[in-house]
């Protein structure tokens, strides 16, 4: 507080004048606080604040390498799948002597018999004759069937109606899928072997291909089981 003299100016009654009067005194026990002490508070508080942003830093740099080996392992697991698209994830499993092939369990039948046989095995086993998705599934089907020098039925008929060559699910065959050869009439199934694709007598007796959907290994892991 400036401790200058004030002057008033007022009337009196008996002195009329200017009159200066001093302005009211601290009390004794009253507390001035220094600047030396103002500037260390200012200085304690951006400190306090400084402190606070480093912790926060921290917490998230803590937090993030914490993420990044779970990060590195799904990168490595999508990485391994894709090098390996013929392998099931590791949740889902195929029973004892079927091939895993991306979503499907395929199971070639040592039994010999007509279409329609084929076709109602498949059914007992939870499944259906084979349906050949693209090229690379045909490629696959041709590299299991070497050896077993037998040609497999698969689930596509010709349907004299339409005449077209149809899956067991009513889509027509693509020619980006696969060529048949032979005849193509009533009557008529496909059976595929390690070289083509080949229209035959569904009359005629021959091994098959039946195709699943894997089975989850435990319920916790799969909704779709």
């Amino acid at each position: 507080m400036d401790t200058s003299r004030v002057c008033l100016n007022f009337k009196a009654s008996r002195t009329p004048g200017a009159q200066c009067v001093s302005p009211p005194s601290l009390p004794p026990d009253a507390c001035r606080c220094p600047r030396s002490h103002r500037l260390a508070l200012k200085l304690t508080c951006a400190g306090l604040i400084l402190l606070v942003l480093t912790l926060i830093g921290l917490s998230v740099l803590v937090r993030v390498l914490i993420q990044k080996p779970s990060i590195e392992k799904c990168r490595v697991y999508i990485q391994e799948n894709m090098a390996n698209p013929t392998e099931s994830p590791a949740m889902l499993k195929c029973p004892k002597d079927w091939l895993t092939h991306r979503d499907k369990c395929i199971h070639f039948s040592q039994n010999v018999n007509v279409w329609k046989e084929g076709l109602v095995d498949c059914a007992t086993k939870g499944g259906t004759l084979l349906l050949i998705q693209d090229q690379e599934e045909l490629r696959f089907i041709k590299n299991s069937a070497k050896g077993k020098g037998e040609s497999f039925w698969i689930g596509l008929n010709y349907t004299s109606p339409d005449e077209n060559w149809r899956w067991i699910n009513g889509s027509t065959l693509s020619s980006d899928v696969l060529q048949i050869t032979g005849d193509a009439k009533e009557n008529s199934c496909a059976s595929v072997s390690k070289d083509k694709v080949t229209s035959e007598s569904c009359a005629s007796d021959n091994k098959w291909i039946c195709q699943k959907k894997p089975k989850c290994v435990s319920e916790t892991t799969c909704n779709d089981s």
